[in-house]
């Protein structure tokens, strides 16, 4: 197939990982295709250095659908390939008569009431990855082997990161443990003051640890940075670049279920990923390591909420600091992982 493939994937950092072993598989059924990458501005960096990707389409600031779908025409697309499916994508498939489309369903629809009114918990039944990856053998119309869950960095990430390290008295050069105590809802953050002890016993045993985080996040990392002397805070102080960069310059990285957490993860970097509102089962841990105390009221939510239903939040309260770094020692001296394939 020889013509052009609008991908529409406009958000999230971890989504839009995710959607990159389907890219890949994609690029190897139809090498001679041009695949066209559409995506939000501020997060044009994550797919910007894919070789899977020939053009990125970057959704501009306050742009409507209108607009976009006309730069859609422009490029003559044979089919465009939805993994976002939500309004924006619709609304422009709609604005794209006659090009064929394909979407990828994100759970099956009959979990999708019952969870949300916290009946029942989520139990997912398929991989994230493997959905995207179904989106891309409906276009093509065959099996296909599995592309692997890879980010990659720019030319300058590590230099980036490298930078703010320095600048921070960190040496990119000794071994460093990564911690990400954000996450975009609060059913799925992890205390901080449990961070905080898993970087005091990173401290002692010799390895520098940095907490990461955006500008709305800085409070969990001065609140670390204040529980654990040594650590040290760079909330707010890595752009999307550099955040890769300083990712991949970790021996083992601590997250929420998250963007960094993929990032981390398709970075080979060894991953502990701590889980309280969502469900690991949606993601491939091989190699890593993924926390779930598994009361029987979680997984609640496909996404995380504002506040735990039941008013205990046991779900994380149960996931203490001893057994937390009890899965974090071995990871410490596993060294880069192989590539999942997804």
């Amino acid at each position: 197939m020889r013509g052009t493939i609008v991908v529409l994937r406009f958000s999230a950092v971890g989504d839009v990982i995710l959607a990159a072993p389907a890219l890949a598989a994609l690029r190897a059924a139809w090498p001679q295709a041009r695949i066209v990458y559409g995506i939000k501005e501020r997060l044009v960096h994550l797919v910007k250095h894919n070789p899977n990707v020939d053009e990125v389409l970057e959704l501009r600031q306050g742009e409507g659908p209108c607009s976009f779908a006309r730069r859609i025409r422009a490029l003559a697309p044979t089919a465009v390939l939805d993994l976002h499916n939500k309004i924006r994508s619709k609304l422009l498939r709609l604005l794209l008569p006659g090009v064929p489309s394909v979407i990828w369903h994100k759970r099956d629809f009959r979990d999708t009431l019952p969870v949300k009114l916290a009946l029942r918990p989520y139990r997912a039944s398929m991989l994230f990855a493997d959905r995207y990856h179904a989106a891309v053998e409906e276009l093509v119309g065959r099996p296909l082997p599995h592309g692997k869950l890879e980010y990659f960095l720019g030319p300058g990430d590590r230099a980036a990161a490298d930078a703010a390290l320095r600048a921070n008295g960190l040496d990119p050069d000794r071994p460093l443990l990564g911690l990400s105590p954000g996450a975009n809802w609060e059913t799925k953050r992890w205390p901080v003051e449990r961070f905080a002890g898993i970087a005091r016993r990173a401290l002692a045993q010799g390895l520098q640890v940095a907490v990461q985080g955006n500008e709305e996040e800085a409070d969990l990392g001065r609140r670390i940075a204040e529980q654990a002397r040594g650590a040290v805070d760079l909330s707010g102080k890595l752009d999307l670049r550099a955040l890769g960069g300083f990712i991949s310059r970790c021996v083992a990285f601590v997250a929420n279920d998250s963007g960094p957490m993929h990032m981390a993860r398709a970075l080979g970097v060894p991953t502990l990923a701590l889980f309280g509102s969502t469900d690991p089962a949606m993601f491939d841990f091989r190699g890593h390591s993924a926390l779930f105390a598994g009361v029987p009221c979680a997984p609640c939510s496909f996404f995380g909420r504002s506040r735990c239903p039941r008013g205990h939040f046991r779900c994380m309260l149960d996931l203490d600091e001893d057994r937390a770094w009890s899965a974090l020692t071995p990871l410490l001296g596993s060294g880069r992982l192989p590539l999942l394939s997804a």
